[in-house]
C-alpha cells in the first residue's frame, strides 16, 4: 500500500508543477503583451499632446495697425462705424485664426480656415457695424485653432476718420 501512495503522490507532483508553469508563462505573457500595448498607446498619446504643446509656444500672433472708422470703413459705401485690424504671424510655423472678439463676447466672429503663414499677414474688416467710442478702450482677442490667446486693448483717438 505504501507503494502505491507513494507513486500518485509523485505523479501529482509532476503535473502541478507543470501546471503552475504553465499558468505563470501564460500570464506572464499575457501581462508583457497588455503593458506593451499601455506603453505604445501612452507614448503616443504624450507625443501628441507634446507635439501640440511645442507648437502652441511657436505661435506668435502680433496684433499690429488698427483702423477706428467713423464713416466708410469697409470701402463698399456703408456709412456706418467699423475697425480694421491686421494680423501678423511672426512665429516659425503657420497658425488658423478661429475667432476674433471685440469687447469680450458681444462681438464674436468665427472663422473655419483663415490660415496666416510665417512672416503674412491677414487683413480683418468687420462687415457689420461695431460702434466703437472716441476715448474709449477696445479689447481686442484673437484665437487659434491650437487654443493660444493673443490679446490686445486699443483706445481711439479722436480725429479717427
Amino acid at each position: 500500500m505504501k507503494r502505491l501512495i507513494q507513486t500518485q503522490r509523485g505523479l501529482s507532483t509532476v503535473v502541478a508543477t507543470a501546471l503552475m508553469l504553465s499558468a505563470v508563462a501564460v500570464l506572464g505573457t499575457t501581462l508583457v503583451l497588455w503593458s506593451n500595448s499601455n506603453l505604445n498607446r501612452y507614448e503616443t498619446s504624450l507625443a501628441t499632446t507634446s507635439s501640440t504643446n511645442t507648437n502652441r509656444i511657436n505661435e506668435f500672433l502680433v496684433i499690429e495697425n488698427v483702423w477706428f472708422c467713423k464713416t466708410s470703413c469697409h470701402n463698399q459705401g456703408i456709412n456706418k462705424p467699423g475697425i480694421n485690424i491686421t494680423l501678423v504671424n511672426y512665429g516659425n510655423i503657420g497658425l488658423n485664426v478661429t475667432q476674433i472678439k471685440l469687447n469680450g463676447s458681444k462681438y464674436v466672429y468665427t472663422y473655419t480656415n483663415v490660415a496666416i503663414l510665417p512672416s503674412q499677414e491677414y487683413f480683418f474688416t468687420n462687415k457689420t457695424n461695431y460702434p466703437w467710442h472716441s476715448g474709449s478702450a477696445q479689447n481686442i482677442t484673437v484665437t487659434t485653432g491650437r487654443g493660444s490667446i493673443f490679446t490686445a486693448q486699443m483706445t481711439a483717438n479722436r480725429t479717427a476718420q
